[in-house]
């Protein structure tokens, strides 16, 4: 069987009325990610300044958004408080549906973080919920 190296191309209609037609002609992915500006977001980072990705790290990074939203802590641009329950209920199920999911694969400790940050989370999202009707 012969096969043939595939190619792509993407092709950005996102541009308003002013775009030039040869935004809107077929561009490989690295011209597209060049005329985005996406490439300044990609740049390498020091690698000391981003915490190792792992299954706790995606659990704590969840459950800070939640407590953010739930108004415990200052929103990390602004510093400001926020508080958007229907937000922070998003990243509560968020973290729910990663449980169910990832049932009888969690090491100890991962079932133990996961289940510890859901009952916290639940408790601090009913006493926001019911400081919000008073």
């Amino acid at each position: 069987m012969d096969e043939k190296k595939k190619s792509y191309t993407i092709k950005d209609t996102r541009g308003s009325d002013t775009d030039t037609p040869q935004k809107k002609e077929e561009q490989t992915p690295k011209e597209s990610l060049e005329n985005s500006g996406a490439e300044k977001a990609s740049e390498p980072h020091d690698e000391k300044s981003f915490p190792k990705i792992d299954f706790s790290s995606l659990i704590m990074s969840l459950a800070s958004a939640a407590l953010i939203s739930l108004g415990k802590f200052p929103e990390p641009q602004t510093g400001g408080i926020i508080k958007d329950l229907e937000l922070a209920q998003q990243n509560i199920d968020i973290i729910s549906i990663l449980e169910e999911k990832t049932r009888g694969n969690l090491s100890p400790q991962e079932k133990n973080l996961i289940e510890n940050v859901l009952y916290e989370l639940r408790i601090e999202f009913v006493k926001a919920a019911k400081e919000e009707t008073k």
